[in-house]
């Protein structure tokens, strides 16, 4: 009897020692003391940021995709050390108008006046060709695939 009361004991300590640590890490916290899970930027909701809102007559299928996308507008994303005169200068040598933009990541919407599918696809390579800048250039999609199985 003596043996199991030793074995508990040597197995009950070390275990008793492990729950006390972990429920004094997670007491105290792991992170400062500034009784917050996330940080907001105070400016949030300020006229850094503005999206376009597109209509029923703004949305086409892409002939390549099958999925709905707006019509002469893309997404670029310019690299964060890019000035926003800078992204606003390229983006007029395009003649590309800003519809929409987040400047606290350098992203911009932008539309191409009556441009077609093809040349709004010699827009995105243009800015992704032309301008070391531009992170990323692509269609704004406003949908999803009808085909959960659909790989392309």
């Amino acid at each position: 009897m003596e043996k199991i009361a030793d074995v508990r004991l040597n197995v009950l300590a070390p275990l008793g020692f492990i729950v006390f640590f972990c429920f004094c890490v997670a007491w105290t916290g792991c992170s400062d003391n500034n009784d917050r899970s996330f940080v907001q930027k105070s400016n949030s909701g300020s006229v850094a940021r503005s999206f376009f809102s597109p209509s029923v007559d703004d949305i086409i299928e892409d002939k390549e995709t099958g999925l709905e996308i707006l019509k002469n507008i893309i997404s670029v994303t310019f690299s964060p050390s890019t000035s926003r005169e800078k992204a606003e200068k390229i983006i007029a040598s395009l003649n590309g108008e800003i519809v929409g933009y987040d400047y606290s990541v350098n992203y911009y919407q932008i539309r191409f006046a009556k441009a077609s599918a093809r040349e709004l696809a010699q827009a995105r390579k243009k800015f992704l060709a032309q301008f070391k800048e531009v992170e990323l250039a692509s269609k704004i999609l406003v949908s999803v695939h009808k085909d959960p199985y659909y790989v392309r």
